[in-house]
């Protein structure tokens, strides 16, 4: 899903720079550590952000700003693989994310907040890892949004409610993913809770499949995770997810705070020549949402998200690709009617070499239906449209346009 370049150091190269990184005390036993990454920066014009002035009063305006790990999330990590000899191989994943503009860590507290696992691979099987991981039903299904190829982070699903840019990845986890069997991968993760007395705190699973054949590949998957905002988003005080936590007005974030998320989906994608065409739809579930709680009921409501995305992505040139993507979310709290959100990616991104891109995306999303946002004058609700990791909009409608560069390593 998430392309990068690696530069590979040797174990002769480490041992003459004094890294220490690897000792091989056996010269059959081949071993490596690679070094890879991504640093990423943009501009983006923001319409109709919600703002709240001194005092309280509630307005909007447009927004200029400039935000990072666009295209591709700003981050570094290291590979490392030890040769057991056979097809059999010792293997380690650490992975750190950081915010371009100003260097700090995407999760404080958290050094390797994406990925630091350790494990074991035999290329004629699989690989088996146990530590923090992307979960195998985002591993399968991920492919297929526009988000992780050209529409960017702002293009992604309402929120990543259903974890297809991986807003959150598995603590604690127990992961398999299978090798290649005539063009038929599967895998599962298990996240452990590790709590004495309460197995299912902060619990959860996924699992994923995919079919490839010539042009056409298609995938499934399944996923549910128990206290979703502490068991992998942070917690209240560290909330890494996509919706907007800062604005006290129409706080969206507040939905991921459930006592469980339950996500389902499936997708495909065929090859036409220079076109590709990919589709598609998940169904997610968060129960007891406290973003529903009130007098009557303390505890929140169940609310499911309805989302199908389809799009086309064109090779003008080898090096010149256009995007264009439609996304329909529907959302459902229990016993509500629906709201609708609409939106439309359409982008271009153009290799200057290997390593180094520029990119540029227009997002326009509208809202209708019931209204999910929280109207700060009456206290109803009301139609907030929120283009993913910005501010939610004053209206049902809003707009973004962003350029940048992306530079792998």
């Amino acid at each position: 899903m998430r392309k990068n370049r690696y530069f590979q150091c040797t174990c002769l190269t480490a041992a003459m720079i004094g890294a220490g990184l690897i000792h091989a005390t056996d010269a059959r036993a081949q071993s490596s550590v690679t070094l890879y990454g991504t640093v990423d920066a943009g501009v983006v014009y923001t319409t109709n952000q919600q703002v709240t002035q001194a005092g309280g009063t509630v307005t909007s305006g447009h927004a200029v700003q400039m935000s990072g790990g666009n295209l591709v999330p700003s981050r570094w990590g290291l590979i490392g693989t030890e040769d057991l000899g056979g097809s059999l191989k010792a293997v380690f994943y650490l992975e750190n994310q950081f915010l371009t503009g100003t260097g700090t860590m995407l999760q404080s507290g958290a050094l390797f907040s994406r990925q630091a696992w350790v494990g074991m691979r035999d290329d004629r099987v699989g690989t088996l890892g146990f530590g923090r991981q992307y979960d195998s039903y985002s591993d399968f299904l991920g492919v297929y949004a526009s988000s992780n190829s050209w529409a960017t982070m702002f293009g992604a699903h309402f929120g990543d409610v259903d974890n297809l840019n991986e807003a959150f990845n598995m603590n604690n986890a127990i992961k398999f993913t299978s090798a290649d069997f005539s063009g038929f991968t599967f895998g599962g993760t298990f996240s452990l809770g590790g709590q004495a007395g309460n197995f299912s705190t902060r619990r959860g699973y996924a699992m994923g499949a995919a079919y490839a054949r010539g042009p056409v590949s298609i995938s499934a998957g399944y996923m549910t995770l128990n206290d979703p905002l502490n068991a992998a988003l942070g917690g209240s005080t560290g909330y890494i997810g996509d919706f907007a936590c800062s604005n006290p007005s129409a706080n969206y974030c507040q939905l991921q705070n459930a006592r469980t998320i339950k996500t389902y989906g499936a997708g495909g994608s065929i090859a036409l020549g220079d076109a590709t065409i990919a589709t598609v739809y998940t169904h997610t579930r968060l129960e007891g949402s406290q973003y529903f709680a009130d007098a009557a009921s303390p505890g929140g409501r169940d609310v499911s998200f309805d989302i199908a995305e389809l799009n086309v992505t064109y090779a003008l040139t080898p090096f010149w690709n256009l995007g264009l993507a439609y996304i329909y979310n529907n959302v459902k709290p229990s016993g509500s009617a629906s709201t609708h959100f609409h939106q439309m990616n359409l982008g271009a991104n153009y290799l200057l070499s290997k390593r180094t891109a520029l990119y540029a995306l227009a997002i326009a999303q509208e809202a209708g239906g019931a209204g999910l946002g929280i109207d700060p004058a009456s206290g109803g609700s009301a139609n907030y449209a929120q283009i993913p990791n910005l501010v939610n909009s004053n209206s049902n409608r809003q707009l973004a346009v962003l350029a940048g560069i992306r530079v792998n390593f």
